[in-house]
């Protein structure tokens, strides 16, 4: 069997934004033919330090793929601070590869339940943008949390989401600092992400930092939920952020 190549390519940075505090999205040009699959990411790395690489999860509509792609990276240390020196534009010297990994959304099941922590968030929102803009007749339960209103990454996208059929549920675990929220308090449990599904038969997609994944997974099977249908992609420890 022949192995799937990934191609290298070397990105033009189109924009950046501020998509909360310590986290930052990038969006780039596309190369020639340029697809993937919601749950998929890249490898990047700069010419000049080809052994430090690090992997991105795509963000954006898989739709819109041929002209562009994002990524949102928590800006946690020196890798991150280069990628937010570069320049719109201009010659960075980044290099990138992929898309990789089989952790995939492509909207065959009837009812994904999307558990992050962190920008774990990052993937499933390409999840929801595909299932919106395609018009699938699937059902989509987005259980996020952050420690702050603010801290909820793309929230300002949640009530589109919605209204494309995408039950979006956020929590934030620090009260005190939001004297305004009348939202839900606390981190995502296996028992309150049953709740909110309240579907044994969903498939659970589950991404964040180490620990919050590991937990999730290991609650959600003592509940019942079967080893096939608890998909997990595990990060690093980006627990400052959420």
């Amino acid at each position: 069997m022949t192995k799937t190549a990934h191609p290298t390519f070397w990105p033009a940075l189109l924009s950046a934004r501020d998509e909360a505090p310590g986290a930052r999205t990038f969006r780039f040009a596309s190369p020639e033919r340029f697809a993937f699959t919601p749950g998929q990411f890249l490898m990047f790395h700069f010419a000049d330090d080809p052994k430090t690489w690090r992997a991105y999860s795509l963000c954006s509509s898989p739709h819109a793929a041929r002209e562009y792609f994002e990524v949102t990276v928590g800006m946690v240390g020196p890798f991150s601070e280069r990628l937010g020196g570069l320049a719109p534009h201009a010659e960075g010297g980044l290099v990138v590869r992929g898309p990789f990994g089989k952790w995939i959304y492509d909207g065959s099941a009837p009812h994904a339940v999307l558990v992050a922590g962190g920008t774990g968030l990052s993937p499933f929102r390409a999840m929801c943008l595909l299932n919106g803009e395609m018009g699938l007749a699937r059902k989509i339960t987005l259980c996020c949390s952050a420690k702050t209103p603010e801290g909820l990454l793309y929230r300002a996208e949640y009530d589109g989401w919605r209204m494309n059929g995408i039950d979006v549920k956020e929590k934030i675990t620090q009260p005190g600092a939001a004297s305004n929220w009348t939202g839900e308090i606390g981190r995502w449990t296996a028992a309150s992400v049953f709740a909110a599904a309240n579907d044994a038969a969903a498939v659970y997609y589950l991404c964040g930092p180490n620990k919050m994944v590991q937990e999730l997974r290991d609650g959600l099977q003592r509940i019942g939920i079967t080893p096939e249908n608890i998909r997990t992609e595990k990060w690093g420890d980006y627990t400052e952020l959420f």
